[in-house]
Parts: C-alpha cells; sequence; structure tokens
C-alpha cells in the first residue's frame, strides 16, 4: 500500500510541480548547448558522425550486410539514434548532485529531477530524430502512419531511464564510483544491442538471450517504426517483458530512494 501511494504521490507532484519542472528542463538544455557557441551542432553531430564511421567499418569494410531490405546505413542510423536514448543514463546519475542547491528546497520534490532532466535529453533526441528523418528520405525511405510509434518507444524508454536513475542517482552521492559502473555497462549494452548487425541471424538460444536486453525492444520497434512499418503490438512478448522490467525498476528505485532520501543533504 505504501509502494502504491507513492505512485500516487509522484503523478501528483509531477502536476504540481510541472512548470518548476519546464523551467529547469530548459535551463539545463541551455546550460548544456543552447549557450555554448556551436553546443547544440556538435550534440547533433556527434551521434551522426558516429553513424558515418560505423557505416564505413562495418559496411565498406567487411561487405554488405543483411539489414532486413532496408538500405544498411538507414538500418545503422535508426539503431544509433534510438540508442543514444540510453546514454542519458549517464547524466541522470549525476543529476542530483548536479542540482545539490535544491536539497535545502523544501517545496521541490527531488525525485522530481531525473524526470528535468530526461525532458532536457529529450529535447536533444527530437533535434536528432528530425535530421535522421530527413537522412532517411535521401535512402528512399519514405514517411508513414507507424513513424508516430517512435513517440511510443522514446515514452517507453523515458519510463525505463526514470526509474532506473532514482536507484543509480541516489546511490552515486553515497558511491560516486557507480558512474564508472554505468559508462562501462553503457559500453556493454552497445555491442549486444542489434545496432550494427542482426538479430535475426543468430542461433535461436542466443538471440532468445540477448532479447532480455531492454534495449533490443527500443531499437527494433524504432526500426519497425520507421522502416518496416510494422506495428508495435506485434511483439506482445517482448512488450509485457519490458514494461514488466519497468515495473520492477521503478519499485526497486522507488524503495532505495525512499531509503537514503534523509541522507542526501549529509553527503553533498
Amino acid at each position: 500500500m505504501s509502494l502504491f501511494k507513492s505512485f500516487i504521490d509522484f503523478f501528483r507532484n509531477l502536476y504540481v510541480h510541472r512548470y518548476a519542472i519546464w523551467s529547469l528542463s530548459k535551463r539545463d538544455f541551455e546550460r548544456k548547448y543552447v549557450r555554448n557557441y556551436f553546443g547544440l551542432f556538435w550534440a547533433v553531430l556527434d551521434p551522426l558522425a558516429f553513424v558515418g564511421i560505423l557505416y564505413i567499418v562495418f559496411n565498406a569494410r567487411f561487405g554488405k550486410l543483411d539489414s532486413g531490405g532496408v538500405p544498411f546505413v538507414a538500418y545503422l542510423l535508426c539503431g544509433q539514434v534510438s540508442f543514444q536514448l540510453f546514454g542519458a543514463i549517464q547524466g541522470l546519475t549525476t543529476v542530483i548532485k548536479d542540482h545539490d542547491f535544491l536539497l535545502k528546497k523544501l517545496h521541490f520534490q527531488i525525485n522530481m529531477l531525473p524526470v528535468m532532466r530526461m525532458i532536457s535529453t529529450l529535447m536533444l533526441h527530437g533535434i536528432v530524430l528530425v535530421v535522421a528523418l530527413i537522412m532517411l528520405l535521401f535512402s528512399h525511405i519514405y514517411p508513414s502512419i507507424y513513424w508516430i510509434q517512435v513517440l511510443y518507444y522514446a515514452f517507453a524508454m523515458t519510463v525505463f531511464l526514470i526509474g532506473l536513475s532514482w536507484t543509480t542517482a541516489a546511490v552515486y552521492l553515497f558511491f560516486p564510483d557507480i558512474s564508472n559502473i554505468v559508462s562501462i555497462i553503457n559500453r556493454l549494452l552497445f555491442f549486444v544491442t542489434p545496432i550494427f548487425w542482426n538479430l535475426d541471424h543468430l542461433p535461436a538460444s542466443t538471440a532468445s538471450l540477448l532479447r532480455l536486453n531492454p534495449m533490443v525492444y527500443i531499437v527494433n520497434g524504432y526500426r519497425d517504426s520507421l522502416l518496416y512499418h510494422r506495428p508495435f503490438w506485434v511483439h506482445s512478448g517482448q512488450t509485457l517483458y519490458f514494461w514488466g522490467l519497468c515495473l520492477v525498476f521503478w519499485l526497486v528505485g522507488i524503495l532505495i530512494f525512499r531509503r537514503l532520501r534523509p541522507q542526501f543533504a549529509e553527503v553533498v
């Protein structure tokens, strides 16, 4: 019953503090990108340039790779752009430390900070996504109604990351090394997620194991929406697994955050 109340309190606080969250999100976005010379340009160029590097290495070097009947560069682009969202976990892990001055604000709920940074991240993701969609047109991939599904997958990734970040951000104040652990996991997931390779070409047992990686659902979802025009409900098993995992991370995150919250002011 206490956990259920925590869920209700979160959404109530999300509504009550919506203007403060939006204001902090804009300030966070401007501080990181807009106020720096060419900051936003490099933030957008970086993931797209990485796609170019991967394309040269895995297509030009090893020959034509199977990408499900679509141009390999489009396959690669959708994979990298969607995985970019998970990279937000690094910034989400340090978000409380970055805004420790808010710990003394009695009327601001600290558990809203991951939401604030996630909104800031989604602003950049939206810009990168628009550029990626324009690039898809040059690969003769044209808009369809299924492109709207990207909003669903971005929302799903947002829910997943908020739940996960409650744990990592709270623990970071007491154990800063968790940031390095998160970085290592991020790199590992990049190589076990089908960004530049095709999951369907692996043995069934190996593919089933790799599908436990939640990023497989997101990356394949972006491709299903933008490239293959498949509705999100065709993968009902993976959908249930992903949202079940989100629920677990939210429950664990709430418990850990609530347990450590009274000591935050003492360690910053």
